[in-house]
């Protein structure tokens, strides 16, 4: 359970990986059941889990060192990629004739520091010992960085990494890649160098995309109600008799576009007003055109996409003006430099 944090506390400790044999054993046990009752992915189709299993392969008999660099466009990534080495690469190895170490078919994975704040200490205890490293993301983390770089080298596992650096929730965008992945490959080479090792080092792309087995038409239609009432917004459009899986007509696809084109124009309408009223900012008034209604689909989703960048840039502004933090970078670089800044206000190096 997440710590409600009321006044300054001393900094955040970095939490040490400490692998526990038993504590893995006891999570693969309980993973399959987790995954389809807690987190309902019911079907896991791989591909190409020969490559791994090659891979891990020469990992165990010492040929190479490897990072598993995986796509992160939700938070039951972590649940996939556990399917996968845990359980897919064993057996298909076991298919194949392939002499593995099942027990060794696990990675280091990295995870936001910021996690056991909001999901519970219990969780960063369990992180720990299933071997994770914490790292801050929104500031060069020497003590994160120096286990990754020593657990790249030296660790019975290889390391595991998002290079999104958090979910997108998009199956086809990929957010910009963090270049420390990259720099992580590079320091285990030269330490390879050092020790006088030939390893090879290896970056391993692993792709994740999800699909429903049935299209939740019924729960959408559902949701946008909810969202219209709790907004005020008149719900005569609303589709009683959709269905999960049915297939869409043409005026049910307008219906629920209308619906969500209206609510979104409505939402940021209220978050534009609010940024000027409250911290006058000189946001534009909407233009003409959508006030009088959108002209074109295009037209109308090009002007919606440029006030929301309008105003997140804004909301971002508005909050490092409070830090005195000078906007530098994208907005995903802006918006972890403003998480440490909260933190560093919060847990306070001069407590220690």
């Amino acid at each position: 359970m997440a710590t409600l944090a009321t006044q300054a506390q001393p900094p955040l400790a970095f939490i040490p990986p400490a692998f526990d044999p038993l504590v893995f054993r006891g999570v693969r046990s309980l993973m399959p059941w987790y995954r389809q009752w807690g987190a309902h992915v019911s079907q896991i189709d791989l591909e190409n889990v020969e490559s791994l299993v090659e891979h891990y392969r020469q990992f165990q008999e010492g040929k190479t060192r490897f990072l598993l660099a995986f796509r992160h466009p939700s938070t039951n990534d972590p649940l996939c990629m556990a399917h996968l080495l845990w359980e897919a690469v064993p057996r298909v190895a076991r298919q194949k004739g392939i002499r593995l170490n099942a027990a060794r078919c696990h990675a280091h994975f990295i995870y936001d520091r910021g996690i056991p704040l909001w999901a519970g200490q219990a969780v960063g205890w369990l992180y720990s010992r299933l071997g994770g490293i914490p790292i801050r993301r929104g500031k060069v983390d020497l003590m994160a960085l120096r286990s990754i770089r020593d657990r790249f080298v030296n660790a019975d596992f290889p390391i595991a990494a998002a290079p999104e650096g958090a979910t997108n929730g998009h199956n086809e965008i990929v957010s910009p890649i963090e270049p420390g992945i990259a720099q992580f490959g590079f320091w285990c080479i030269e330490d390879l160098l050092k020790e006088g090792r030939s390893q090879q080092v290896l970056i391993i792309p692993i792709g994740i995309q999800y699909h429903y087995i049935a299209a939740p038409w019924a729960r959408i239609n559902q949701l946008l109600y909810q969202l219209e009432l709790e907004s005020g917004l008149a719900t005569q459009m609303e589709l009683p008799d959709l269905q999960d899986g049915a297939t869409l007509t043409a005026e049910q696809e307008s219906v629920l576009y209308q619906r969500l084109y209206r609510l979104s124009e409505h939402l940021l309408t209220l978050m534009e007003e609010f940024y000027r009223k409250f911290y006058h900012q000189p946001i534009p008034a909407k233009p003409q055109e959508i006030a009088n209604g959108p002209t074109s689909a295009q037209s109308a989703n090009e002007q919606l996409a440029a006030r929301l960048q309008t105003l997140l840039n804004t909301a971002l502004a508005v909050a490092e003006q409070f830090f005195a933090l000078s906007p530098k970078g994208s907005l995903t670089d802006r918006c972890r430099r403003l998480e440490q800044a909260g933190w560093d206000w919060i847990y306070r190096e001069d407590f220690k």
